[in-house]
């Protein structure tokens, strides 16, 4: 890179890779692409334009890649010691527009390391940016409803229909992101576990259906419902405590990989009064 002094102009030769800092020499494969655009950065490399408008100029960063495989003809350093690794190194290079603001860029090669990187250095792997979106994902809790409503009384030998809001039926995603790669995590309801108080559940493999305007109050709820056959009178407070558990599903995809994680649950709680049908006599003497 050569600047001119008193005007703020640089040019830089992208065929240079940025500084590698103090890592080891690395022995070079065959490239990775690193996206579209940009211009070449070198044997396999390429530029992809960052979204700031500065020139960068820093160490290199890693990331390991096990999977990966040397194409024919190349060093493929098997049975050695170490490992291969996307090398990511910072470069800029001169687009339209303003000469004194010339576009940050980055250039990826797959580089093979006797020794790892220092840590400071390393990128985390794919599957390390999926846990952190998980951990970013935010499911919204049931709204639980029922026919007979919630706070109204149910009846022993009466079908109740247990549903949730269809609007919070939905996938929700996360992204977690470093220079030069990101991760999304998406949740998404897959059932419902109802716990109706009475030591009796059931799962359910969608929201439930709500109460047609209109219907029998006999009938039964055709994908999601109960029917006590004792009331409350004798659970603390009077009251059963129904609990509703979405199940949701984690996939994530980034970094050329994809993969599943460990389901996430939410869950909500309504007291509930069930009463006993009392049956009416009537006498004509």
């Amino acid at each position: 890179m050569t600047c001119t002094p008193g005007t703020g102009s640089c040019t830089i030769d992208v065929n240079n890779p940025g500084n590698p800092g103090t890592t080891p020499s690395p022995s070079q494969g065959s490239g990775s692409g690193g996206g579209s655009g940009g211009s070449s950065g070198g044997s396999g490399a390429t530029s992809t334009p960052s979204p700031e408008q500065t020139l960068i100029n820093g160490d290199c960063t890693y990331a390991a890649d096990p999977s990966y495989v040397p194409q024919p003809g190349t060093e493929s350093h098997a049975g050695q010691k170490g490992a291969w690794y996307l090398m990511t190194c910072p470069d800029g290079i001169k687009t339209g527009g303003d000469p004194n603001k010339p576009v940050a860029t980055t250039t990826q090669k797959m580089v093979w390391l006797t020794n790892p990187p220092p840590a400071a250095l390393m990128l985390p792997t794919p599957a390390a940016l999926a846990d952190r979106a998980r951990s970013l994902l935010t499911p919204p809790k049931p709204q639980i409803g029922s026919n007979p409503p919630v706070g109204s009384p149910q009846m022993v030998g009466v079908p109740t229909w247990a549903f949730l809001s269809r609007s919070l039926w939905v996938p929700v995603s996360a992204k977690a992101e470093v220079p030069g790669e990101s991760v999304t995590a998406t949740a998404t309801p897959v059932s419902v576990a109802w716990d109706f108080g009475d030591g009796k559940s059931i799962v359910c493999t969608g929201p439930g259906s709500q109460f047609p305007p209109g219907a029998d109050p006999k009938a039964s709820s055709p994908d999601c419902g109960h029917t006590y056959r004792i009331s409350s009178g004798n659970a603390p407070g009077g009251k059963f405590q129904v609990t509703a558990t979405i199940i949701w599903r984690v996939d994530w995809v980034g970094g050329g990989q994809a993969g599943t994680l460990n389901d996430l649950t939410t869950t909500a709680t309504v007291p509930v009064t069930v009463n006993q049908s009392q049956a009416i006599v009537t006498g004509t003497g």
